[in-house]
């Protein structure tokens, strides 16, 4: 399991691409991270490959997804951590020729966005919401694999 530490919490706060206030036109695989944008995303009637949320935003406001996954993967992440059941999921998740996949995550599910840049394909887009901001739009590439490799390196390993 990854930890967060205190240092590097301040760093992720911030966005890692542009903010979008609405959803912008997107052609490529998607993974969602986060329940409203994945609430989102569907409600425009797009099905991301995978979609990853835990059903609360802002830690305990509860959200409801209408929408009839064609699979639910469970896992357990705790607030703060990166777990390896988590990381075991996604590794698998991005090697499967498969979508509308859904991740329910039993704890916190916004640090996964780190590891879904790390295995996902280059060119697969990564949207996520920044509280009170937007949805952020990633497109993964190298260079941004390389950035996220560098910043996983100072999460603590805790078994």
């Amino acid at each position: 399991m990854l930890k967060l530490t205190e240092k590097l919490r301040e760093k992720l706060k911030k966005p890692f691409g542009k903010v979008y206030k609405t959803l912008p036109d997107i052609d490529g695989d998607i993974v969602t991270v986060g329940d409203i944008v994945t609430k989102t995303v569907i409600e425009n009637n797009i099905i991301p490959k995978l979609s990853i949320f835990d059903l609360k935003t802002q830690r305990d406001i509860p959200v409801e997804i209408n929408h009839t996954f064609k699979k639910i993967i469970k896992v357990k992440n705790p607030p703060g951590c990166i777990s390896d059941e988590a990381i075991e999921s996604i590794k698998y998740l991005s090697t499967i020729n498969d979508k509308d996949i859904a991740l329910l995550v039993d704890g916190e599910e916004d640090l996964l966005t780190l590891i879904v840049i790390k295995y996902f394909p280059i060119g697969t887009y990564v949207l996520y919401g920044q509280p009170n901001e937007g949805i952020v739009v990633l497109k993964i590439d190298e260079k941004l694999k390389q950035e996220i490799e560098e910043i996983l390196k100072q999460f603590k390993k805790i078994e």
